[in-house]
């Protein structure tokens, strides 16, 4: 496996946000976090990404400790946030260069980055003028600069339109011929339904199923019916 998380406990004060969480993900797949708003998504890959201390449990990332090994595992991986990380004054291409300096990428990385994400014809433009679905694009493209072999993404569609969803959900989908893993978080059914070759469905910081998409949607758990009713509600106030 390539991310195996065991019996990850994460409190906040009186919050539990991860409450024994278990699960595993495998290389080269497009694996899926589904859940509500406050399930422990974000926790979880916070977690992963060495941002967040874990109370109890453990960890493991290409073999690797998170505790003991959070550098060498940043530098194979990277996180796309649901907040916009980058600078609205300047131009897209210049944003680039910015982060590309920071994480010392190559210019073979840098025109990837622009070329899946559909940046080209934005690069001379401020990003503080872009719209919300280009916005996200740039965040994404960021994200790749550092040749990850994992990438996390926290609900990156999070206030945009429909076809720029679909824009978005299409470059993800094609991060997996690349040889990427991604992790991606959502509360829309039909977004994991799109892009994801696995998924994890957790409530109230806990695993409830998991398996891949096909045995998921077939699955008859009465638990996991009641979990999808709670999904298509949020997803229609949305």
């Amino acid at each position: 496996m390539l991310i195996k998380v065991s019996n990850v406990t994460k409190r906040y004060g009186d919050i539990l946000a991860l409450d024994g969480l278990s699960l595993e993900i495998k290389k080269g797949r497009i694996f899926g976090l589904l859940g509500v708003n406050g399930a422990g998504k974000s926790t979880l890959l916070s977690v992963l990404n060495g941002l967040t201390d874990i109370d109890e449990g453990s960890v493991e990332i290409f073999g690797l400790d998170l505790k003991k090994k959070i550098r060498e595992i940043r530098n194979i991986s990277s996180i796309v946030p649901q907040n916009l990380a980058f600078y609205e004054k300047l131009t897209v291409k210049e944003n680039l260069e910015f982060f590309s300096n920071v994480q010392q990428a190559s210019k073979e990385n840098f025109a990837k980055a622009i070329e899946i994400n559909d940046l080209s014809k934005l690069l001379n433009q401020e990003a503080s003028t872009l719209s919300g679905g280009q916005k996200r694009r740039l965040n994404m493209a960021i994200g790749l600069l550092n040749d990850p072999k994992i990438i996390y993404f926290d609900e990156p569609t999070v206030g945009i339109d429909p076809k720029s969803r679909n824009d978005i959900l299409d470059s993800i989908r094609s991060y997996k011929d690349l040889g990427i893993t991604v992790v991606y978080t959502s509360h829309y059914m039909n977004e994991i339904e799109k892009i994801c070759d696995d998924v994890a469905v957790i409530a109230k910081g806990k695993l409830i199923e998991q398996g891949t998409l096909k045995a998921i949607l077939q699955s008859k758990s009465e638990t996991l019916e009641k979990h999808f009713l709670a999904l298509t509600s949020e997803s229609q106030d949305v």
